[in-house]
């Protein structure tokens, strides 16, 4: 089990602003729905997912069984970057075990490269973190600061 942040602030927006309770923070019964559709839409799969999102406190509890560790960061990853999200209470399992990434916040004008260089001390994996980033960075190269992305 692990305990992740995210900028609350940042992140993909799933529900519009009135369907939000109060219009500040997204309710407890509508973005726990939200980001498992947003998941499934994501074609990231796991067995018995559930999101289970506390407004009050923004964080979002997730538990099921993905197939890779891989799988699993890039699940917590697409959940956390969400409008709303303060935290990830990660309690998924994983069938196939492996190393786990680091974990990094972008910063207001960065890129790829400028953070490949910074981990890698060579731009030109930039590439490298783009994959490891899927589905969250689709083909864009428009990086959010409060975004926080996999550094494997």
């Amino acid at each position: 089990m692990s305990w992740i942040s995210f900028d609350r602030e940042a992140g993909t927006q799933l529900l519009a602003p009135a369907a939000n309770e109060g219009g500040d923070a997204p309710g407890d019964a509508t973005l726990g729905p939200a980001i498992e559709a947003h998941v499934m839409r994501l074609g990231l799969r796991a067995e018995r997912f559930e999101a289970l999102y506390e407004a009050g406190r923004g964080v979002l509890l997730l538990s099921g069984c993905a197939e890779s560790q891989d799988v699993r960061e890039r699940i917590v990853l697409c959940c956390g970057n969400v409008h709303g999200v303060a935290a990830v209470e990660d309690r998924m399992t994983v069938l196939m075990p492996s190393d786990v990434s680091r974990w990094r916040f972008v910063q207001p004008g960065e890129t790829l490269a400028a953070i490949a260089y910074d981990a890698y001390r060579d731009a030109n994996r930039a590439q490298q973190l783009r994959a490891a980033n899927q589905p969250l960075l689709g083909d864009t190269d428009q990086l959010q600061p409060g975004w926080l992305l996999r550094v494997p």
